[in-house]
């Protein structure tokens, strides 16, 4: 059993795997023509509790390297962007209390993670926080909107 264990997508089923995408899709945390290629990459995905209508999800994706420095670049950070492989993202809590049970299982590591989160999301900055990522840099404008993001590193 793989619910609520963080583990690469090839251990996961095509249905789990459409599943984790509709659920993504649905709440905006991806796009559909970058979705493909990301998961191909093998990222580390959480599902929480039920496999096939989870409660939440979450991953340590493994970004483009182009975006990755990127987003280094734009936050102005000084923090060399090849230390990290993975970033944490595609956290989505489907019932009231699960952020906390996704950041714990996606973070008990010893990996070097980054995060980006919306300026003006405060519950994900608050577990951020919590686990220990610090802010790094200045905000930058997200080229998915017309919204600032933050840059966290660990």
């Amino acid at each position: 059993m793989i619910a609520n264990t963080l583990s690469e997508v090839k251990k996961f089923s095509e249905n789990q795997i459409n599943k984790f995408r509709e659920i993504l899709l649905s709440a905006g945390e991806v796009q559909e023509k970058t979705f493909e290629g990301l998961i191909a990459k093998n990222p580390k995905i959480i599902i929480i509790d039920d496999l096939e209508n989870p409660k939440g999800i979450g991953a340590l994706k493994i970004p483009y390297n182009n975006y990755r420095d990127k987003v280094f670049r734009l936050s102005k950070s000084q923090v060399d962007p090849n230390l990290f492989k993975y970033e944490l993202g595609w956290v989505v809590s489907l019932e009231k209390g699960n952020g906390n049970k996704i950041m714990t299982l996606l973070v008990n590591n010893n990996y070097r993670i980054y995060a980006t989160a919306r300026k003006d999301n405060t519950a994900m900055i608050y577990l951020l926080k919590k686990y220990k990522f610090k802010e790094e840099g200045i905000s930058f404008l997200s080229n998915r909107g017309n919204y600032e993001l933050l840059l966290f590193i660990r």
